[in-house]
């Protein structure tokens, strides 16, 4: 029962912690969605520091499944005493909707709940009494998108991945 109320005290720790944009708008997304999806569809490259290694990642945004939905693929190669370590994940955004999915190769499977502001997407990841988590791109006024990760811990939100990414040549 007191593992019971902890999950649940940190799942309602988790809402509080939401943007805004996610609950006061869970059913408008598909204007704003299509445009800034839009800007960030193609590859982006960048190199930086993920998971506390040094890296290079590849970030691949698409239209699939005959527009029904928009895809990332998020690759990031860290360098790990000279051994390279790969995280390879894939995002589906339903299209004119907050829902979607993440699968990787942690073995990870999240329902996704999003919103877009601005010339941002947040996404929260995950389920209560599991790993949960925030992800946010956002398209910079130079046209690069930066990324940031977050777990959710018992203390809080702690980052775990902060990445800038510019357009493939």
């Amino acid at each position: 029962m007191r593992y019971f109320l902890a999950i649940s005290v940190m799942f309602f720790t988790m809402l509080l912690a939401v943007p805004g944009s996610i609950a006061a708008e869970p059913d408008k997304p598909a204007a704003h969605q299509t445009t800034l999806m839009e800007k960030f569809t193609g590859t982006w490259k960048a190199e930086g520091t993920s998971f506390g290694m040094p890296s290079k990642s590849t970030m691949v945004w698409t239209s699939d499944l005959a527009s029904k939905f928009y895809r990332i693929e998020f690759r990031i190669d860290m360098d790990n005493k000279g051994k390279t370590q790969t995280f390879i994940g894939h995002g589906y955004y339903k299209a004119g909707s907050n829902d979607g999915f993440w699968a990787d190769t942690g073995g990870a499977m999240h329902p996704m709940a999003t919103s877009y502001t601005g010339g941002s997407l947040t996404t929260i990841w995950g389920e209560a009494g599991k790993q949960v988590g925030r992800s946010s791109y956002t398209l910079r006024e130079d046209g690069n998108i930066e990324v940031v990760d977050w777990i959710l811990q018992q203390a809080g939100w702690r980052e775990f991945n902060r990445t800038l990414f510019r357009r493939a040549k």
